[in-house]
């Protein structure tokens, strides 16, 4: 496992959120929408809940080093961060759409035959 302490702020590069599973077709539709947008991807994780993922650095990550610039007042969502939690320790990715054509060929492949 990779300490926070020897970790050169990979953390801190993206935003990762929990978004309903979907269940209509207007759902679907706005899963394509993300993956759309520039450097954002959704996964499926192992428990079957759905990520939308972006890469957007934070403004207070330190470029050249990677550390944290405001650390001891940093909000608590960092606060309550753990190095279990990290992207380099883990990926809870089961299934992962990079881009919409990887979403449809995924999509492609659970629906009935005959149906488009």
């Amino acid at each position: 496992m990779v300490r926070c302490d020897s970790c050169k702020g990979d953390c801190c590069t993206g935003i990762v959120l929990d978004i309903p599973k979907p269940r209509s077709l207007e759902d679907f539709e706005n899963i394509r929408w993300y993956l759309y947008h520039e450097k954002t991807h959704v996964y499926i994780d192992w428990d079957g809940d759905w990520v939308v993922e972006m890469d957007l650095p934070c403004t207070h990550r330190d470029k050249r080093t990677g550390r944290c610039r405001i650390y001891d007042s940093r909000p608590p969502a960092c606060r309550e961060a753990s190095s279990a939690e990290c992207e380099r320790n883990r990926d809870d990715a089961r299934v992962r759409f990079r881009t919409v054509a990887d979403y449809d060929r995924w999509l492609d492949g659970r629906r009935p035959a005959g149906r488009r």
